[in-house]
């Protein structure tokens, strides 16, 4: 089936992305030694850090999470000796998209999805049978959301099915890029959890929380509109009730793995040889990863490793442990940082919503950014989830908190009847965005819900400020077959490649001069249509900027594979944010917020601060270093957001207020 893209990233047409050779050349130790055991890669977690930080270097190092977190342990630790406190078990609603074309083995159902929740909700609680002494209840649950973001009830409890991108493989590139930011549900309320066939044999992936005293929390920037969890479709299950499309993996403890990396812990081996740590002082050292479940147990680094803990590469059946330490981390998470703190203090959505007489829901389904340029022509989904039939509504919408527009809606919705309304088109820049739509007056009487009324996004628009784009081939076994294209917008072809010698599978590198802006394009072909993986050598090819972000990275694509890459060529104001580190502290805040400049003597024009809701707080110029500091105390407690100025660069920062 054709799979279709809905991006508000700018892509080309991919049509299959191949996950595991897309990125063979970046693996882990432990995923090549895991491709060697049984054929699959068992985690992708390191390897995305890696990758999210190249790009979006402002969510900050491992070292400064680890320095966050650790401080923040201890401070738990103090407290719980000074206040002893009775058991506190913290739910998460957990929502599953579920993508494919509706039939077979990756329509996942109901029942495995249940038993998928119950196995989680058995390992977190120290029920799935371990006799490993320092083995720990996490007091942490989940729960199946029963309610969309517009507070529609679901039919099927926390399950959102996606059709829209056929039946797969899908890979990382496209979950990224394309996937993710399109269907994800507010990772304020809801964990998600992406669930499809996944390219190259990958089991899954999680993205890393982060550190809330760090920059570009929350900005969708690397963070928010990323945010969870990807495992492939036959993991899906528990241990009373595996999936019957898989053997050795089927049993859920893969989701139980991404979710301990989602909540900041690391593999057992902490990605490294003997000395490097985990940073769990219960978890012994190990050598490496482990696999399969050996009887004997494995010694390594002068003591037995843990192959029952959750977090090392064991099968299935091995794991049964998550440790005091873990458990302690873990919370730490919960207890601070962005969008992870907010799932057991302000969601409500594994209760049912309750109906009334008029009520109309609005979401932003895309924002919807046209190939290879900066103009958007946003998508909403207006919905009529009271029991009158609704007839007229005021939209109202402000991108970049412009002007407020406004759409007078008529039409005839009955109850949970929707339909699409375009927003006009408008142009933009590239950078980073954001857009506000509500809906008001439905049938010209007031909503008796306005929680569902209105909804707020940041978002990106992919362009990029560089002069030349480094390409990377390794052919397959066919290199006969492999040619391929760069061309400028006028479809010029600029440099070109190909054929290659057959079985010959040496690294070919080009560098694209691109001095000029405007929209380039890069296809490559392959004349036998089967792409340069997997059946007859694991080939890939890379686009990366200069500075080492990925722009494309792809290997089975059939006949050919396009990628359209949109370049604007800026002037020196937007360095600023480049070469002046700006951070907020103390964050989470309670009454002062202070913006943080390396150049005193450099500052920013001006800063907004608004709500999740979108609502302008505080505005003011900045001409002292007295107007970096922010009274906050009149704020509400939760996330907000600080956006930047300086000339006509911004920079959207976030913020915790307690």
């Amino acid at each position: 089936m054709k799979k279709k893209l809905l991006s508000i990233v700018l892509l080309g047409f991919a049509l299959n992305i191949s996950f595991s050779q897309e990125i063979t050349n970046n693996l882990s130790d432990a995923n090549k030694e895991s491709i060697e055991y049984d054929g699959v890669i068992r985690c992708y977690t390191t390897e995305m850090e890696e990758q999210l930080n190249i790009k979006f270097p402002d969510r900050g190092t491992k070292e400064d999470f680890e320095n966050w977190i650790g401080k923040e342990i201890q401070k738990k630790k103090q407290a719980s000796k000074d206040n002893k406190q009775s058991k506190v078990v913290r739910t998460i609603p957990v929502v599953f998209h579920i993508l494919s074309d509706g039939i077979g083995v990756d329509n996942v159902s109901q029942a495995l999805v249940n038993a998928q929740i119950d196995q989680l909700n058995l390992d977190f609680a120290n029920l799935s049978g371990s006799s490993i002494a320092v083995a720990s209840d996490t007091e942490i649950q989940f729960c199946a959301a029963r309610q969309s973001p517009i507070g529609q009830n679901l039919a099927e409890y926390g399950i959102n099915r996606i059709s829209d991108y056929g039946d797969g493989p899908f890979g990382r590139t496209e979950f990224q890029n394309s996937i993710k930011p399109v269907t994800q549900w507010d990772p304020e309320k809801y964990l998600n959890i992406w669930v499809g066939p996944l390219s190259g044999s990958l089991l899954g992936y999680a993205q890393f929380p982060e550190a809330p005293t760090l920059n570009g929390i929350g900005t969708g920037n690397g963070g928010a509109t990323t945010d969870g969890v990807v495992i492939t479709s036959f993991t899906v299950g528990s241990k009373a009730n595996p999936n019957p499309a898989s053997g050795t993996y089927g049993s859920g403890l893969t989701l139980t793995h991404e979710i301990g990396h989602y909540l900041g812990l690391r593999h057992t081996w902490g990605d490294g040889p003997c000395g490097t740590d985990d940073f769990c002082a219960d978890t012994p050292e190990s050598e490496s990863s482990n696999f399969g479940c050996p009887a004997a147990g494995v010694f390594s680094c002068g003591s037995p490793d843990m192959i029952e803990n959750y977090m090392d590469y064991t099968s299935d059946s091995c794991k049964d442990t998550f440790t005091a330490d873990q458990s302690s981390r873990m919370n730490t998470v919960l207890d601070s940082s962005p969008r992870r703190m907010s799932l057991v203090v302000n969601s409500d959505v594994c209760n049912l919503a309750p109906v009334y007489n008029l009520d109309a829901g609005l979401e932003l389904v895309d924002v919807n950014v046209i190939e290879c340029t900066t103009t958007v022509e946003p998508i909403l989904r207006l919905t009529n989830l009271g029991t009158s039939t609704l007839s007229q509504a005021t939209i109202e919408y402000s991108i970049d908190f412009s002007s407020v527009e406004t759409i007078n809606w008529t039409g005839n919705l009955l109850t949970n009847e929707s339909e699409i309304i375009l927003i006009p088109q408008e142009v933009l820049s590239g950078g980073f965005h954001s857009i506000n739509v509500e809906v008001q007056s439905p049938n010209m009487g007031i909503d008796e819900e306005t929680g569902n009324d209105n909804e707020f996004k940041i978002f990106n628009i992919d362009s990029y400020d560089e002069e030349t784009i480094e390409f990377t081939l390794k052919p397959d076994g066919f290199g006969s077959q492999i040619t391929w294209e760069f061309k400028d917008e006028d479809d010029n072809i600029l440099y070109s490649g190909g054929p290659y010698t057959d079985n010959n599978a040496a690294i070919i590198t080009e560098t694209f001069d691109v001095t000029n802006s405007g929209c380039y394009s890069f296809t490559i072909f392959d004349s036998n249509s089967d792409g340069i993986c997997c059946d007859f050598g694991n080939g890939y090819y890379t686009l990366e900027t200069s500075g080492g972000t990925t722009i494309k990275e792809g290997a089975s694509y059939g006949a050919q594979e396009k990628t359209s890459i949109l370049l604007e060529n800026t002037l020196s104001t937007k360095d600023f944010f480049l070469n002046n580190s700006l951070s907020l502290y103390p964050n989470p805040t309670e009454n002062e917020l202070n913006i943080s400049v390396s150049d005193s003597s450099n500052l920013p024009d001006s800063f907004i601060i608004y709500n999740v809701l979108g609502q302008n707080l505080l505005k003011r110029d900045i001409n002292n270093d007295f107007d970096l500091r922010i009274n906050t105390s009149a704020f509400s407690t939760g996330v907000h957001f600080i956006k930047i100025y300086k000339d006509d660069a911004v920079k959207v920062l976030s913020f915790i207020k307690k």
